[in-house]
């Protein structure tokens, strides 16, 4: 067109065009090569059963960058997701390791129970059922306690927050205890439970019933479990007290005795502990909107304090 417009002979405007031509197959051509190799890269990294990173390649474009980064990015947190499953499935399997030894013992007790009184049936002592009962509580609470490790660690839970009667609640849980505070000689006073709050009672239940099970585990023959409310400057929280007078708690171990698979010096000596009812009462309170907190000297007991707070919002 700029040819004939300026009236140019026509062999000078075909010989621009066989340059412009040549020009742009080499640049085609090159653009080409390197969109192949490009799409060979890509093609190699599909076929693969996982992708942890893609070979660096320049990129010739704003839009050849920003892809570049979300992918990488995509798979950082893919790397990462994979990193978090694989520790919680450790911890699981941890768990469930110190979970069936510490279940082999009351089994094993049942069993030798059973024996005798296979062979001495008319020898049966009273003795000897209680015992055996007390064998088969320990069984059954830790059962439940593996169906709600599972129940939390999945974090689907379903709450159902309505209003409860303390005192009610609190009944609930010491009468599942009973026959452990009768056959370790365990003086139990409430008093003081008038509170009605808004709370998941499953939930509480659970909580109440992993610190009475401790409290009665720490707690030498012949002592004493107090549950009770606590005065609070705040008429709209309600503060409920488990207290006993057992071993106590080192000063060391009172920091981290919430943390996973913690046992400290007590749970040590206490016939190998998972260390996992704090933890699961931790994240149970958590969801609830209740505080924790635990006073406690060695051999002068144990205090804990749960503060549930009312109007709250529901951690997820």
């Amino acid at each position: 067109m700029i040819n004939y417009l300026y009236s140019a002979p026509l062999q000078a405007g075909l010989y621009a065009f066989k340059i412009s031509l040549t020009v742009l197959v080499i640049v085609c051509a090159a653009d080409y090569v390197h969109f192949y190799k490009k799409h060979e890269n890509l093609q190699r990294h599909c076929h693969l059963k996982e992708v942890h990173a893609l070979e660096e390649d320049a990129a010739h474009t704003a839009i050849e960058r920003d892809y570049q980064q979300l992918v990488l990015k995509l798979i950082q947190e893919k790397a990462q997701l994979a990193e978090h499953m694989q520790k919680k499935q450790t911890d699981m399997m941890d768990y469930y390791a110190i979970w069936a030894h510490q279940i082999k013992t009351p089994i094993a007790a049942v069993d030798l129970l059973l024996q005798v009184m296979e062979e001495n049936p008319r020898e049966v002592a009273e003795q000897d059922i209680k015992e055996l009962k007390s064998e088969l509580f320990k069984i059954d609470f830790y059962v439940e306690a593996v169906m709600n490790y599972l129940r939390l660690e999945d974090l689907s839970s379903d709450f159902r927050f309505e209003t409860t009667a303390v005192e009610a609640v609190v009944k609930k849980a010491v009468k599942r205890f009973a026959g452990q505070f009768i056959h370790r000689q365990i003086t139990l006073v409430m008093e003081n439970l008038h509170s009605e709050i808004e709370t998941d009672e499953k939930w509480l239940l659970f909580i109440l019933e992993q610190l009475l099970s401790n409290a009665v585990k720490y707690t030498q023959k012949g002592g004493t479990v107090k549950i009770y409310e606590k005065e609070t400057l705040l008429k709209s929280d309600t503060v409920l007290v488990i207290e006993d007078n057992g071993i106590g708690i080192q000063s060391e171990d009172l920091p981290r005795i919430m943390e996973r698979g913690y046992t400290g010096y007590n749970g040590r000596g206490a016939s190998k502990s998972s260390g996992i009812g704090l933890y699961l009462c931790k994240k149970a309170a958590d969801q609830l909107g209740i505080d924790i907190e635990v006073e406690s000297e060695p051999y002068h007991g144990t205090k804990v304090l749960l503060t549930i707070r009312q109007h709250h919002t529901r951690h997820e």
